[in-house]
């Protein structure tokens, strides 16, 4: 009992120092304040307090004529863009399952029995474009439109107007929308072929809903790659872009349309300095496509190509690992016609070196349908150079190493018993197995007529398989395949050209 009264009077005490504390401090702020409203309102009458304002500029305006230049006509060049840019609301709606509450769950629906049936919800999104043409062309990205039902274009002085979609492309992100509207203000397309690393740039769209939206930065490289199943190379560029930017235009100081922006690399979801723009001749070449044929149709060449290893560079005879290896030629294609061959590695395209096999494809789809190019490879060691018309893709041409197989018929056998093509029997091409099997005249070598599972080439090979060369060496006979089969050791590496 006694604890309990000396912890009141302990609380009592403590009460009384912590009120008279705060006593204490609100007094002195008053006193403060009173001696604040002293000295302001001891301002004679009719008086005011100092105030000088700033001359002006501490420089002459007339050193900055070229700043006032640059600023008047960069208001100019955005004033006649802005027009011809978009926004692009998209909706759809889904099903998605309802919310099942527990008496339903274990009860079935209220009234009807069962469980409840899937609700419909509107989803909706924004993106940006541009106008292209006069008769209401719109580009913008795929992945803008993808799977929506309704697509609608918000034109710069406020109507919306609804949009057909005429063809998109995944592969590319590319879409053309056609709309119909008068009085409207097209953007032209620049060469992207032309853009240099360090050039101005402006991009117009509408992020996060905010219509018209200008920001500016420079290319700071060329080249970029997105995923592998891009079938394009990206302009990266300062530019500030967010969600919503995607598929309007990337303007140079020309006004001219040099990109579709397309994505940003962010760990926030947000801009943070790296935005990524499709080049315009890309873009291009898909609406003049729409346009003439109704789709988007790209070219192709016709080959089955892949990037060169160390070791297959020092097999091919190429002195760096640039270039793209054939490693099938489609039949009827202009590759064909070209004469390009199985084993060529093609090192430039139109006069540019090629890099790998991702540079020559982007390469050929951004060439126009028909074009003839030229194209420089390595061929044993030789470097030719030969043309080709493209054509469209796809067709159907068929890569020959894709062709169904055909067994080969009453071979001479041929099957080594040890080293690494041990239990690979083979016999010759024949005139008959040729036709069977669809080969090009140029096509010389021997067939597999059959395979032990056990050998090291079960992996690889398959009855049917033409042999053309064995670790570069050309084989024409079944004699050179059994000398050059003898010849190899138990755990040589051994590089196989087939059909």
């Amino acid at each position: 009992m006694k604890s309990f009264l000396k912890f009141l009077l302990f609380v009592l005490v403590l009460s009384i120092a912590v009120a008279g504390l705060y006593n204490l401090r609100s007094g002195k702020n008053a006193t403060e304040t009173a001696s604040t409203s002293t000295a302001t309102t001891s301002q004679p009458d009719g008086e005011r307090a100092p105030y000088t304002p700033a001359d002006g500029p501490k420089f002459d305006v007339g050193d900055l004529n070229l700043l006032e230049e640059i600023d008047r006509q960069t208001t100019t060049l955005i004033s006649a863009v802005t027009p011809g840019v978009v926004s692009i609301n998209t909706a759809r709606t889904m099903q998605v399952p309802n919310v099942v509450d527990p008496f339903e769950l274990f009860f079935g629906r209220r009234g009807q029995g069962g469980r409840s049936e899937p609700i419909e919800r509107r989803q909706t999104s924004l993106g940006s474009g541009a106008v292209v043409s006069h008769e209401g062309h719109v580009i913008t990205n795929h992945h803008v439109i993808d799977r929506m039902d309704e697509i609608e274009v918000v034109l710069s002085d406020g109507r919306a107007v609804p949009a057909e979609l005429l063809d998109s492309d995944p592969s590319l992100d590319i879409a053309i929308l056609k709309i119909e509207a008068d009085n409207l203000h097209p953007l032209p397309f620049g060469d992207s072929s032309e853009v240099k690393v360090g050039q101005m740039v402006y991009a117009i769209g509408n992020p996060f809903g905010l219509e018209e939206t200008v920001t500016s930065g420079i290319i700071s490289a060329i080249g970029r790659r997105g995923s592998m199943d891009s079938t394009t190379e990206f302009f990266q560029t300062t530019a500030a872009l967010n969600p919503g930017n995607s598929g309007g235009p990337l303007v140079n100081l020309r006004g001219e349309i040099i990109g579709i922006n397309n994505q940003i690399f962010s760990r926030t979801g947000g801009w943070q300095g790296i935005g990524l723009a499709i080049p315009s001749n890309a873009a291009r070449r898909a609406l003049e496509s729409v346009v003439q044929l109704g789709r988007i149709a790209r070219a192709q060449l016709g080959v089955v190509i892949q990037s060169l290893t160390p070791e297959l560079a020092e097999q091919f005879g190429v002195e760096d690992q640039k270039g793209a290896l054939v490693s099938d030629v489609g039949l009827g294609s202009p590759a064909e016609a070209a004469g390009i061959r199985k084993g060529d590695v093609i090192r430039s395209f139109q006069g540019r070196p090629v890099s790998d096999f991702v540079d020559l494809r982007n390469r050929v789809a951004e060439t126009e349908i028909g074009a003839e190019v030229e194209l420089t490879l390595i061929r044993r060691g030789e470097e030719e150079t030969l043309k080709a018309t493209l054509l469209e893709a796809p067709s159907e041409l068929t890569p020959a190493a894709s062709q169904p197989r055909a067994p080969a018929q009453a071979p001479e056998p041929v099957q080594p018993a040890s080293g690494p093509l041990r239990g690979i029997q083979i016999g010759p091409l024949t005139a008959d197995l040729r036709q069977s099997l669809e080969l090009p005249q140029f096509v010389s070598g021997v067939t597999v007529a059959s395979i032990d599972p056990s050998s090291p080439g079960a992996a690889v090979l398959q009855p049917g398989d033409v042999i053309e060369e064995i670790n570069r060496e050309e084989i024409r006979t079944p004699e050179d395949f059994a000398r050059v089969a003898a010849s190899l050791t138990a755990d040589e590496r051994v590089m196989l050209f087939i059909s």
